[in-house]
């Protein structure tokens, strides 16, 4: 538990500047008496922590002490690279080239001290299309020159608007990408799917958004209260199996007797849902809810009017 307890200290002082032995004692659920004994550890061990009184003091790490391989496995350095390779290819400049060098250089540090560093067996393609690349890398631009992003945005339903953001994080989530921003235009927090922004530029301006906390991931939130999900059953033939795999756990379809599949899932009812259960191929029924059933119904009424052979030239 002791060396645990040390690790975990450590752990905070590389991602903090500083820290008080009172505040590692809550955390810990330990006296401070033995948060001095195990700071005392680490410097035998030869870590610089070292502690300075007052009320600006605390604990903290000699200035320059960097992270190396005696704190991470090869196979645990060779998932951070993985991790880093997947998302390098999204952004210009020398940012994460030289992040991903720095821990290339550990496993080969490892190497040459006979550590056996695996091959990688694991790899993340996120890759954009060239289109969708270039709006990112704008976004990238924004984000970290604190300037504003005009762009023609295409909602779910068909509508385009003209807007002026402020970009705040980039978001790979359900296989797409995504910008969270304020939009001036809603005068509020949103996200935007990339792939529905068009000419993205940036303008000039100064920023008039209202702080907030990104690292709690606002954007959930957003989502999860802008459309509150609702129970939704349907079933669908052995055509659109592997299809409904892909988006539902197994947990959520059940077989049928007559060889169909029945999906029972909690989840918003709006354009995406209905045109996701139009796109699906075989058969499919809608039972519940009723609205959604309606919705699926006249959207196929819809588009086999449009799609009719005979239908007169207007």
């Amino acid at each position: 538990m002791k060396a645990e307890r040390l690790l975990a200290i450590l752990t905070i002082l590389l991602n903090r500047e500083k820290v008080t032995a009172p505040w590692l004692a809550k955390r810990f659920e330990v006296s401070v008496r033995t948060i001095y004994r195990d700071l005392e550890a680490l410097a035998q061990a030869g870590i610089p922590v070292y502690a300075t009184p007052g009320r600006e003091g605390g604990i903290e790490l000699v200035e320059g002490f960097r992270l190396n391989t005696q704190l991470l496995e090869p196979t645990e350095v060779q998932r951070i690279l993985t991790g880093l390779e997947s998302i390098q290819h999204l952004v210009q400049g020398m940012e994460f080239e030289k992040i991903t060098e720095k821990f290339s250089l550990m496993l080969k540090e490892s190497k040459q001290r006979g550590i056996r560093a695996p091959g990688n067996h694991i790899f993340i393609e996120l890759v954009p299309s060239r289109r969708e690349k270039g709006t990112i890398n704008l976004i990238e631009q924004s984000i970290s020159g604190g300037e504003l992003l005009s762009i023609r945005y295409t909602d779910i339903s068909g509508r385009v608007t003209e807007r002026v953001t402020e970009p705040l994080a980039l978001i790979y989530i359900w296989q797409s990408w995504f910008l969270y921003a304020y939009c001036r235009l809603r005068e509020g927090f949103r996200p935007f799917r990339i792939t529905r922004i068009a000419e993205p530029q940036l303008a000039p301006g100064i920023r008039i958004a209202p702080e907030t906390d990104i690292s709690d991931r606002p954007w959930l939130r957003d989502w999860e209260n802008s459309n509150p999900p609702e129970r939704i059953v349907f079933s669908i033939d052995e055509t659109a199996r592997s299809r409904a795999a892909e988006m539902f756990d197994e947990e959520v379809i059940q077989a049928l007797p007559d060889g169909w599949f029945r999906i029972t899932v909690d989840f918003p009812i709006d354009e995406w849902i209905i045109s996701y259960i139009i796109s699906l191929p075989g058969q499919v029924r809608v039972e519940e809810p009723d609205s959604l059933r309606r919705a699926v119904a006249l959207r196929a009424a819809e588009m086999a009017r449009n799609n009719r052979q005979d239908r007169s030239v207007e």
